[in-house]
């Protein structure tokens, strides 16, 4: 996939009716960078996670296309399977769906969210109150992702790829 491509897939709303065995699939994109900015904010303020204590202030994650389509691919199932899974349409893991766009780090990891009512903030405050997704978040090893927030039949689906730099 192209950079001009995968830049596209940011913040754009697309239209999309890819191959999916649900029927008429349609589901609408509506965005993804926000919730990068938004986990942004938690990280450069600290928060307390739920058994793991107080986590201190880390750096902002780098925004990439190639992680933010990684995240695409599963919100895109989520919102039109109604399925909150970390396994994909295909059984794949987040791991492997970003190996298969090229993206290359030693750790790979994804949050998801799934509502009907699309809401950034609740999605947040759900990961925050996840003592897992809490520590995901907080964690200074991971420094690159991208955010997909995808609209369908099933709900509004929120995922976050995550990554080390390498």
């Amino acid at each position: 996939m192209s950079s001009a491509a995968l830049s596209g897939l940011g913040s754009a709303a697309l239209l999309l009716s890819a191959g999916m065995s649900f029927g008429t699939p349609v589901a609408v994109q509506v965005g993804g960078a926000a919730v990068v900015q938004r986990l942004n904010q938690v990280r450069l303020s600290g928060v307390t996670c739920p058994d793991s204590g107080v986590r201190p202030a880390v750096g902002v994650l780098r925004p990439s296309p190639l992680h933010a389509a990684a995240a695409f691919l599963q919100s895109k199932y989520l919102a039109l399977s109604g399925e909150v899974s970390h396994l994909g349409r295909d059984g794949g893991t987040p791991q492997q769906r970003a190996a298969g766009l090229g993206l290359r780090a030693v750790s790979v990891t994804e949050i998801i969210y799934l509502a009907h009512s699309p809401d950034l903030e609740s999605a947040v405050q759900w990961w925050l109150h996840s003592p897992v997704h809490c520590k995901i978040i907080t964690d200074p090893r991971y420094s690159v992702a991208g955010g997909s927030v995808v609209q369908g039949r099933q709900g509004t689906a929120y995922v976050v790829v995550l990554s080390s730099a390498k």
